[in-house]
C-alpha cells in the first residue's frame, strides 16, 4: 500500500524548514510534497521513501503526523491522462477527496496521488480498467 504523511504544522517561519531537516537528517528522501494553508495552520501531505521513519522521527519532534493510504497511479504523460483516472473513478461512484501529482520524466509519465473515499474500490477499479497503481514502486521512485 501508498502512504503519505499529513503533518500539520504552525504557519510561522522556520515551522516547515523544521520539518523537513528532520527528514534530512533522518535521510529521509522527500518524493512528493503540497501544502495547504488553514490560517494559523498548514497542512503539508508528504511523500516519503521511508513513511515509518519519518512518521517516527516528526511525531518524537512534537509534530502531530497522520499516515494516510493513498492511491498512486501512473499513466501516460499525455493530455488527457489524468482525466482518464477520474472519469474512470467517477463511473464507479467513486470520489477524490484530495488530488496532486508530478512527472517523471525518464519513464514520460506521470504519477498521480489520490486521496479516495473507498481506497479498496478505487484500486480495484483503476486495476481492472487497465491503469497502473504504483502501491509498491512510488516509494523508489
Amino acid at each position: 500500500m501508498a502512504y503519505q504523511l499529513a503533518v500539520f504544522v504552525e504557519n510561522k517561519p522556520g515551522r516547515l524548514a523544521r520539518v523537513t531537516e528532520l527528514l534530512a537528517e533522518a535521510t529521509i528522501n522527500v518524493r512528493a510534497v503540497t501544502i495547504a494553508d488553514a490560517r494559523d495552520f498548514g497542512l503539508v501531505k508528504v511523500i516519503v521513501d521511508k513513511p515509518g521513519e519519518a512518521l517516527d522521527v516528526l511525531e518524537q519532534d512534537g509534530f502531530t503526523v497522520k499516515r494516510q493510504e493513498v492511491l498512486a497511479v501512473g499513466v501516460e504523460d499525455e493530455p488527457g491522462g489524468l482525466h482518464t483516472v477520474l472519469k474512470t473513478l467517477a463511473d464507479h461512484g467513486l470520489n477524490v477527496k484530495d488530488a496532486y501529482g508530478f512527472i517523471e520524466e525518464s519513464r514520460c509519465r506521470a504519477i498521480l496521488i489520490l486521496e479516495v473515499e473507498d481506497f479498496q474500490k478505487a484500486l480495484s477499479t483503476v486495476e481492472k480498467a487497465g491503469i497502473r497503481s504504483l502501491e509498491d514502486e512510488l516509494y523508489q521512485l
